[in-house]
C-alpha cells in the first residue's frame, strides 16, 4: 500500500480514537500545519506517532506537568532543603482586564498587557490570555504574576517573544504562570521561523531577575526562557519553574553570570548556560537541586567558539531519570565542575 493511503488511513484512525481527549483542536491543527506545508510524510514515524498519542490521552488543558511555589520536584534533604519559594511582593498592582484584556483565548491580549505592564506592577486574573505578539519590559522592579487559573498561550509560529525584558535593569520577576505554545508535537526546525519563538527572554543587563512557579511548553523555539548579549545579566533567581516538550532547552544561560538554576522540573528539556563564543560572560552560576526525566539533561556550559571557561559554573545535587549530563567543553574550553548528582538510567557527554 503506498504511504499516502497509509497517511489517510491512520489520521481516519487518529479521529475516531480522539474523540473527547484534551486539546484535540491544537494537536489537530498542527497536523494539519505540517501537511499543509508538505512534511508530513517526513515525520510519519512510529515514535512520533506514540510520543504524540502518549501526550494526547493523558494532558489536561494545561499541560502535564504544572509548577508550583509551594513543591518541590526532588526530595528534601540537607542538600537541597527548600520546599517553597516566597515571590516578590507586588505594590498597587494592575489587573490587564482594567486595560480592555479579555482573557477568552481568541482575542489578543498583547496591547493590554503591555499597558498595565507600562503602568506597574500586574497581577493577572484566571483566564486564557493569547499574546501572539511581544510584551516589552523596560523598567526595573516590575513584577508579575498570575493567579491560579491562568494561561498565557501562542497560538502562532514565529520569532518573536511573550516576554523580554531589556537592560539595563534589575530587580523584576514573572511568577506563576502557565505558558502554553503551539507546537505540541515537538517540531524541531531551525531553519524555519520559529527558532527565536521563546515565551520569556532577557536582554543585556537584566540583573537580579526572578522566573519561579511558571509552567512552559510546547513552543517552537531553541529554549523557553533565554538570557542573552555580550553582558547577559547577574544574579538570575530560576526557580520552581517546569519545562516540558521543548525542542532543546528550558532554561538557556547565555552570556549571564551569578546565576541559580534550582527545584525546576524539565521533561525532555535541556538546561545550563550556553555560550555563543569565549567574548561572553559565564561563570557563578549553580545548578542545584533540579530534576530532569523523559530525556531531560543538564549542563554547567556546553558548547561556545574561541574556548571558553566554564569552570566557575557548578552543577550539583540534580536528579536525572534518564537523559544525560553533558560535561565536556567546548574544544579548547574548561569544564563547569559537576558533585553529587543523581543519575538513574542516564549517561554523560
Amino acid at each position: 500500500m503506498k504511504k499516502s493511503i497509509w497517511v489517510v488511513v491512520i489520521m481516519i484512525v487518529v479521529s475516531v480514537l480522539a474523540i473527547n481527549t484534551p486539546r484535540v483542536t491544537q494537536h489537530v491543527q498542527t497536523v494539519y500545519a505540517v501537511w499543509d506545508d508538505g512534511r508530513v510524510l517526513d515525520r510519519l514515524n512510529w515514535q512520533t506517532f506514540v510520543r504524540w498519542w502518549h501526550r494526547l490521552r493523558n494532558e489536561s488543558d494545561n499541560g502535564g506537568h504544572r509548577a508550583s511555589l509551594t513543591s518541590s520536584p526532588v526530595p528534601a534533604t540537607s542538600s537541597c532543603p527548600q520546599t517553597s519559594f516566597t515571590p516578590p511582593t507586588l505594590i498597587d498592582p494592575r489587573s490587564p482586564k482594567a486595560f480592555g484584556a479579555t482573557g477568552d483565548g481568541k482575542t489578543d491580549d498583547t496591547k493590554a498587557f503591555q499597558a498595565a505592564v507600562d503602568a506597574g506592577d500586574v497581577l493577572v486574573p484566571a483566564g486564557t490570555y493569547l499574546l501572539n505578539h511581544t510584551v516589552v519590559v523596560t523598567a526595573s522592579n516590575r513584577h508579575i504574576q498570575c493567579e491560579p487559573g491562568v494561561t498565557l498561550r501562542k497560538t502562532i509560529r514565529s520569532n518573536g517573544n511573550m516576554f523580554n525584558y531589556e537592560g539595563p535593569s534589575t530587580g523584576n520577576s514573572l511568577v506563576g504562570c502557565n505558558f502554553a505554545g503551539a507546537n505540541p508535537t515537538r517540531i524541531r526546525e531551525w531553519d524555519r521561523p520559529g527558532e527565536y519563538d521563546i515565551p520569556v527572554q532577557t536582554n543585556g543587563a537584566v540583573d537580579n531577575f526572578v522566573l519561579a512557579g511558571n509552567s512552559f511548553r510546547d513552543f517552537f523555539g531553541q529554549s523557553m526562557f533565554q538570557t542573552e548579549g555580550q553582558g547577559g545579566g547577574t544574579g538570575a533567581v530560576l526557580v520552581f519553574n517546569s519545562f516540558a516538550n521543548c525542542p532543546l532547552y528550558g532554561i538557556a544561560l547565555v552570556g549571564s553570570i551569578n546565576g541559580r538554576v534550582a527545584y525546576n522540573l524539565a521533561d525532555n528539556c535541556r538546561m545550563g548556560p550556553e555560550n555563543n563564543d569565549a567574548t561572553q560572560d559565564t561563570g557563578g552560576n549553580v545548578l542545584e537541586c533540579n530534576r530532569m526525566v523523559n530525556g531531560g539533561n543538564i549542563t554547567g556550559g556546553a558548547n561556545g567558539e574561541g574556548g571558553v571557561d566554564y569552570s566557575r559554573n557548578v552543577v550539583r545535587h540534580n536528579i536525572l531519570d534518564g537523559g544525560y549530563m553533558q560535561v565536556s567543553p567546548p574544544e579548547h574550553g574548561k569544564a563547569a565542575r559537576y558533585i553529587d548528582n543523581t543519575c538513574n538510567g542516564c549517561g554523560t557527554e
